[in-house]
């Protein structure tokens, strides 16, 4: 019942996506049985009226309507499968990818930090569109062989039924061969996900341009070698296991078809003919017949495994699209504007922790004031601007977005309020423009809010230097006049992506980590005291805050220090300790 039911729960998704490709198919399976009676008739006539001798005219009017409709029937499967079929499904994996993506958007941050979720998720994606797809294929072939083989089945009944066992007792023995096969197929699959997700990881590393430095200047290509053999050993040790399994119940299907359904049927023909019982005509139109019903009836049972092992697959396809977001789909009030945003008793523990990552964090934020949140590496810093983009939900206590709490705010609207530079940014082989805006540029005031935005990071005279200017695509991995920027002008290029942005709020994490100590402050300068916008930075350089309203300096989860610069220095704490080191560090260096 389960196997039926998710098999039809895809099925409904090619009605909803491409229902003319439905209708088509329906047609092909009328067409496709319509032949295949025609073929056996058509041979059984000819063969009757020659041995009859029958003249040329009488021969040919009596064949001509065979063989019209074969004709007819034989154009319409090619129409459907070259051209129909060739079409829509380009059309509906489009919609299917257009779902799925949209799918992926809304998953949960902390559902990546499951490695189970990740293996179902992973298996999701990698077989949902092509079994989708094969479900579809097999029903079409599933119905085209049983009501041809109903039809067929019919013509053999009234000649002899016995036929009919002999082909069934072989079928049943390939229904449970094949279902085994199938099944043992699907607890490989599921067993070496883990190893496979990580063969395939470290073949993308090998091929990816960002890994290129490293891999050639240290021993890291040895480590990575090692665990892809010993994934790879793993594979094709489990790989080789179950082949055999597989391989030993393939030879006893093979000999069985071939010793009861081939052996026997032609054996009970070839005596009925030698006894007289039957006719040249009737035994060769009977061979004919069988070998169709059989084709026929073998690809129908072979459906109802398939089916099976489709089904497999389709709960992992069912399992993620019924996965139900805690934070992503959250619905609620949307606010307009901004006046202030409240932390209180901010607490948070990630899924299966131990300890917390954040504890009492509290600060109030109003509008054009700019905080800065600094502190030692792992203080919680980075979690912190997880909570605030509400990729989480906090473990302890609650944020306030003027007034409201994000509890009672809708998701998407949250996130409209801030443009974040994130610390591990990423930048796309998209242009110029699309990569400061994160979308396509409509019109001209999107080419002036691009130029406004690169000038403010000093990127407008390197870009307008450009042939294409900001039409520019970013990397030459499509693109040989492509540009390639330095790891400080990709920095520039991800700031300019806050400046573009219409949002209240500016969260920069690490913003200038890649940057000179001259660019570092000219940027520095450029995003705190030129620009209107609230802000919130979190920084490792402490150079880089200085001119903030506010500094919160976090230590081990907690807030342990809060105040200006000055207020901070004169407080000789831990964080004029680490001024004062870094500041030393750039005069060595100087």
């Amino acid at each position: 019942m389960k196997t039926i039911k998710n098999n039809l729960w895809v099925l409904s998704y090619f009605y909803r996506f491409v229902p003319v490709w439905v209708f088509s198919a329906v047609f092909q399976i009328i067409a496709s049985v319509v032949l295949s009676v025609s073929k056996i008739l058509l041979i059984k006539e000819a063969i009757q009226l020659v041995i009859d001798g029958a003249e040329i005219e009488i021969l040919f009017r009596s064949l001509l309507l065979f063989v019209i409709v074969i004709i007819v029937t034989s154009f319409f499967r090619t129409f459907y499968t070259s051209y129909v079929s060739v079409r829509y499904r380009v059309v509906f994996l489009k919609k299917m990818q257009q779902m799925m993506f949209s799918k992926v958007k809304n998953i949960d941050m902390e559902s990546f930090d499951n490695p189970g979720f990740y293996d179902n998720y992973h298996r999701a994606l990698r077989e949902s569109i092509f079994r989708s797809l094969r479900v579809f294929d097999e029903l079409v072939r599933f119905l085209t062989s049983l009501i041809s083989s109903i039809a067929i089945g019919a013509i053999i009944i009234i000649s002899d039924p016995i036929l009919i066992v002999i082909i069934l007792i072989s079928s049943l023995i390939n229904i449970f061969v094949v279902n085994k096969v199938n099944k043992n197929w699907y607890e490989w699959s599921k067993e070496t996900e883990p190893d496979r997700r990580m063969y395939y990881y470290i073949n993308r590393t090998f091929y990816r341009q960002k890994f290129a430095g490293e891999i050639k200047t240290t021993p890291i290509s040895d480590l990575l070698t090692k665990k892809y053999q010993e994934a790879a050993e793993i594979i094709n040790s489990k790989y080789a296991k179950t082949h055999k399994k597989v391989l030993f119940l393939r030879t006893f299907y093979n000999v069985s078809k071939g010793f009861i359904e081939q052996g026997a049927s032609y054996a009970y023909l070839g005596y009925r003919l030698w006894k007289g019982i039957i006719l040249i005509s009737e035994f060769t139109a009977t061979v004919n017949a069988t070998l169709q019903f059989s084709a026929n009836f073998m690809e129908s049972i072979q459906f109802l495994t398939t089916l099976k092992d489709s089904s497999y697959y389709i709960d992992d396809f069912l399992w993620f699209l019924e996965y139900e977001p805690k934070v992503e789909e959250q619905k609620g009030i949307s606010i307009p504007g901004f006046s202030q945003l409240d932390l209180e008793e901010l607490g948070f523990k990630y899924p299966e922790a131990d300890l917390f990552s954040l504890q009492k964090i509290f600060f109030h934020l109003k509008e054009g004031e700019k905080i800065a949140i600094v502190g030692p590496n792992g203080g919680g810093k980075t979690t912190l601007t997880k909570l605030l983009l509400h990729f989480y939900r906090p473990t302890e206590g609650m944020i306030k977005f003027n007034k409201h709490s994000y509890d009672e705010m809708d998701s998407t609207n949250i996130r409209s309020k801030y443009a974040v530079v994130f610390q591990d940014f990423q930048i796309y082989a998209l242009t110029i423009g699309e990569n400061v805006l994160m979308r396509k540029l409509l019109d001209e005031a999107d080419e002036d809010r691009v130029w406004e935005a690169l000038e403010m990071v000093g990127m407008k005279e390197k870009v307008a230097a450009l042939p294409e200017g900001i039409n520019t695509q970013v990397t030459r991995e499509f693109n040989r006049n492509g540009a390639v920027f330095s790891g400080g002008e990709i920095q520039r290029l991800a700031i300019a992506r806050v400046f573009a942005s219409e949002a209240q709020i500016y969260i920069l994490d690490e913003p200038t980590s890649s940057l000179d100590p001259l660019s570092e402050e000219k940027i520095n300068r450029l995003i705190i005291q030129n620009s209107k916008k609230t802000m919130i930075i979190i920084a490792h350089r402490l150079s880089t805050v200085v001119d903030t309203n506010r500094i919160y300096l976090i230590d081990r989860g907690r807030i342990v220090e809060e105040g200006t610069h000055e207020e901070l220095m004169s407080l000789k704490g831990l964080y004029a300790k680490m001024f004062q080191t870094q500041k030393s560090l750039y005069q060595k260096q100087e």
